[in-house]
Order: C-alpha cells, then sequence, then structure tokens
C-alpha cells in the first residue's frame, strides 16, 4: 500500500480489469486497448504529467530502445486537466509537434540500425492528452504523478503493473510476448 502511494496510485488501482478502449491519439490514429492486429502482442502505457516531464521522457525512450523491434505497441498518456478551456488548443498543438518529433526520432533510430522503418512499426509509438482524467482514473493513477509510471497490457486484457523501474517492467513484457 506505502509503494501504491508512493507511486501516486490509488489502492484498487490494478485490482479491477481493465476491458477494451478505443481511444484515439493526438494524431488521430485509432489506439485500441488491449493491442488489436495479428503482429502486436502488448501495450507499454505510460503515465506522464508535467511534474515528471524530463524523467518520463527519459523512462519511456529507454523503454522504446530495447524494445524497438518487438512487437510492442507504446502508448503514452499525459495528465492534461489543468490545461483545460482556452489552453487546451495549445497543449494538443504541442502534444501533436512532440509525437511528430517522436515518431521522427523513433524512424530514424530504427534506419540508423538497419531494422524496419516503415510508418506501420513506426507509428506504434501514439501519445494521448487526457483532459478530463477518465484515463488516468480508469489505470486507478493520481493525478500528476511525480515518477513516471507504466503498466504492460497483454492482448487478452492482462494488466500488469505499475512499474516506475526499468528491470520490472521489462520483465512483464517478457511475460506478456510469452503468452
Amino acid at each position: 500500500m506505502v509503494a501504491a502511494a508512493w507511486l501516486g496510485l490509488q489502492a484498487a488501482a490494478h485490482a479491477a480489469p481493465v476491458g477494451r478502449l478505443a481511444l484515439e491519439d493526438v494524431l488521430g490514429e485509432a489506439v485500441s486497448l488491449p493491442c488489436a492486429g495479428q503482429q502486436l502482442k502488448a501495450t507499454v502505457l505510460f503515465f506522464m504529467s508535467k511534474r515528471s516531464k524530463d524523467e518520463s521522457a527519459a523512462f519511456a525512450r529507454a523503454v522504446d530502445e530495447k524494445l524497438l523491434n518487438g512487437p510492442v505497441q507504446s502508448v503514452g498518456i499525459v495528465d492534461l486537466r489543468r490545461y483545460g478551456g482556452i489552453w487546451r488548443g495549445l497543449a494538443m498543438s504541442r502534444l501533436r509537434k512532440s509525437a511528430s518529433d517522436g515518431r521522427d526520432h523513433r524512424r530514424e533510430r530504427r534506419v540508423a540500425r538497419g531494422i524496419d522503418a516503415s510508418p506501420e512499426v513506426v507509428n506504434r509509438w501514439h501519445l494521448i492528452g487526457d483532459f478530463d482524467g477518465s484515463i488516468f482514473e480508469r489505470f486507478g493513477v493520481e493525478r500528476e504523478p511525480a515518477r513516471p509510471i507504466a503498466f504492460v497490457l497483454d492482448r487478452a486484457g492482462e494488466l500488469r503493473g505499475p512499474y516506475s523501474e526499468l528491470t520490472g517492467l521489462f520483465d512483464a513484457v517478457a511475460r506478456a510476448l510469452a503468452d
């Protein structure tokens, strides 16, 4: 319970089943949770906030580097409750730019390593703005977490996590890919 509080999670966060979610990323692309399609076996969900911006970006980048060629979808969910109303458009514009730049960097890393850099593979990375807190709430993540928080969702809908350390997250991804 103390660890859950430290991570910024509500006590019963991971006890409830996730069910199916159909979302749209900031670039207008459909995102299915759990992941849909033959090639994807797991989704890593990153919950980010302004408070943990740099640490969350480094955490997500380290995961992407390790799983660059894996059958994994990555979804960054950003807490934007403070940016409603007149600030919503500006926040979305910045998120779109960040998502586009992130995909460009992902493509460049893949090309440099000589692995598949097709849009189908590069675009497995998504960014979603949570303006009303409903996605954070659904996963039991409190607003503005102080540290990056990640979950692994396998194709069957089993949720593993929360994780704030890379080792545990990579172990969960390996288990999800083996299922």
